[in-house]
């Protein structure tokens, strides 16, 4: 008989939060489920978070550097990704600004706003496959000029081992 009664008390306040939040989105508020006051329009930072002990992660800048090699058809008009991994986590993104990217014997260069991860340890890059000719010689990434990845390997689905991936050790 107990068991019914949690149930029911669950039922019933799950019933009310749907109905609260139905309302609120009626009304053009955004709730915040579990808390009776009115939504404050706030926005959740580092020197202001919205509940105490709960904040935004921590930002750090990548200064990133990725070399293309200077073989034949090197370069790829696919979309490039980069996962950092780090001794607290990991973070991805993709790899896009206003230049002509990962072109033949060229190196690109980027700078991220990211979540901090700690100590840099490993990073998994890879594209989309997508483009003519997408394939992609890949001969190194460098992250804040002292974590360096080198691959110095083909990232294609007709080449090497035919994955458009790697992961790669800091040396």
């Amino acid at each position: 008989m107990r068991i019914g009664r949690v149930v029911a008390g669950t039922m019933a306040l799950a019933a009310a939060t749907i109905m609260a939040t139905s309302e609120s989105a009626a009304a053009g508020v955004t709730p915040r489920i579990g808390s009776d006051h009115s939504y404050s329009g706030r926005q959740n930072t580092p020197s202001n978070p919205l509940h105490k002990g709960i904040g935004v992660a921590a930002q750090r800048q990548y200064r990133i550097a990725v070399y293309t090699g200077n073989k034949a058809d090197a370069g790829t008009d696919a979309n490039v990704y980069l996962t950092i991994y780090g001794t607290r986590g990991s973070v991805g993104h993709k790899l896009d600004n206003s230049e002509d990217n990962f072109e033949r014997g060229k190196t690109d260069r980027f700078t991220l706003g990211l979540r901090d991860v700690g100590r840099v340890t490993s990073i998994t890059i890879s594209h989309n496959n997508k483009g003519e000719k997408p394939g992609w010689y890949l001969n190194r990434v460098t992250i804040g000029g002292n974590a360096n990845f080198p691959a110095y390997r083909w990232l294609a689905k007709d080449e090497d081992d035919g994955n458009t991936w790697a992961n790669l050790r800091r040396r």
